[in-house]
């Protein structure tokens, strides 16, 4: 409990989906000790009916709005369950939320993005009285500095991840939001999706996603969050590149599809660079291009990471989950446990960075479950231990995600794989931030 923010969580290992749901809002509620929540956040990991689950949810949460979905893995202070539900539930008089979702966005993603965030700013309650006094209070106390690198709003986006036929779309539902509210709000969220192993193994799959009693396959939730609260953001993958370069000389599918890097194969560029049999990489192509995922350099001396590339029928090209575009240099990158490890410091340094040195309230993680492949279940735990150290004893909750979206603190938004992407809250206003 806090003085300008109460955060409760709970967590449920229950097998079943209703009492699953139910225990772990009540958990959560439980700490907030009376208080009704500005919003809960629900992960959950394993077979749950999502119906069933959202019901129990919906027992407990009925007077307060909740968003969520399905996920590889949950986590929560150093425990990670491939089974279970998690909420976290915040109250604060200094953070509001409006909340909007929808189905069927494969159909036009970047018209449903658009659509969404419009509908999420049309539902945001604002106090017209303690608002602008706090604004104006921000105005007269705080560095001008802090006005413009850390604005009093940012927005949060969950999505279906990829499920084929159907890919995420991820990067044309950052072009929506970003088309109508602009580059300078920051973005964080991720792609809800399941056990990983299911999408390599070819074994068919659901993702679902949770809105207050709704149950989307398709779907999309966009929330857009006016702040008085300090926060923080950051996202890192950790991965370096090597000396191996190329550039994509062919696409298809939209971008989906790599069908040649520096005039070659994909799949000859990669075993040549690696060193690698046609047959080795074969056996593990998905494996092996996220130890080794290709990196498109930014404008910021930083890579994003396209990771997960899968042969297509006829061994000719590569297809992955996000687009490229033709012409773009790339790099291999080494994604080894020894370059994963240095991305929890680096996020914390990022956001002690936005002059933050106290312990957050609350620390809400999108990481993604490629990270569990490479570093396995014991290096996700250690990874855990990490951040809860470097966030100063603040347990780390959230999921594992698909994709993660987000940015390092001043630079815009982004489709990322492979990363740490992380959202803190302070008990702490704005207008508080010292130099």
């Amino acid at each position: 409990m806090g003085k300008n923010i109460d955060v409760g969580i709970g967590l449920s290992s229950q097998a079943d989906a209703y009492k699953a749901g139910a225990e772990a809002a009540s958990k959560s509620l439980a700490s907030l000790k009376g208080k009704t929540p500005i919003l809960s956040y629900v992960f959950f990991a394993g077979d749950y009916d999502p119906n069933t689950l959202s019901a129990g949810l919906k027992a407990i949460l009925n007077k307060s709005e909740f968003v969520g979905g399905s996920a590889d893995a949950v986590y929560c202070d150093e425990t990670m369950l491939r089974k279970g539900v998690l909420v976290v539930s915040i109250h604060s008089d200094y953070l509001h939320v409006g909340v909007a979702s929808m189905d069927n966005i494969s159909k036009d993603p970047y018209t449903a993005a658009r659509k969404t965030i419009t509908d999420a700013l049309n539902k945001l309650s604002i106090d017209k009285y303690v608002d602008p006094y706090l604004l104006f209070t921000r105005m007269k106390k705080a560095n001008v500095k802090w006005l413009v690198k850390l604005p009093s709003f940012f927005v949060t986006v969950f999505t279906r991840g990829m499920k084929l036929p159907q890919m995420a779309d991820e990067t044309k539902i950052l072009r929506g939001i970003t088309d109508e509210i602009g580059f300078n709000v920051p973005i964080w969220g991720g792609s809800f999706g399941t056990a990983l192993e299911k999408l390599f193994e070819g074994k068919p799959y659901e993702i679902y996603l949770l809105h207050s009693g709704k149950v989307l396959k398709d779907g999309m939730i966009l929330i857009f969050n006016t702040c008085s609260l300090v926060y923080g953001q950051s996202l890192s993958h950790g991965a370096k590149r090597t000396e191996h370069f190329g550039y994509i000389s062919g696409v298809a599918g939209n971008g989906y599809v790599i069908t040649s890097i520096s005039q070659k194969n994909p799949i000859d560029w990669y075993c040549d660079n690696l060193k690698l049999s046609k047959e080795e990489f074969k056996k593990n192509p998905m494996v092996i291009t996220q130890k080794y995922p290709l990196g498109i350099p930014d404008s910021y001396g930083g890579f994003t990471i396209r990771a997960g590339g899968v042969p297509t029928p006829d061994e000719t090209s590569l297809a992955f989950t996000a687009p490229f575009i033709e012409g773009w240099p790339i790099y291999l990158m080494d994604s080894s446990p020894s370059n994963f490890s240095k991305a929890p410091e680096q996020v914390a340094k990022d956001i002690r960075n936005t002059n933050m040195q106290q312990k957050p309230s609350v620390v809400l993680g999108a990481l993604c479950a490629s990270r569990r492949v490479v570093l396995g279940d014991s290096g996700m735990l250690d990874e855990l231990k990490q951040l809860k150290k470097e966030f100063k004893g603040t347990p780390v909750t959230g999921f594992s995600c698909f994709t993660e979206i987000g940015a390092r603190v001043g630079a815009p938004p982004s489709v990322q794989h492979e990363a740490v992407n992380i959202l803190t809250l302070y008990d702490m206003l704005l207008h508080e931030i010292k130099e």
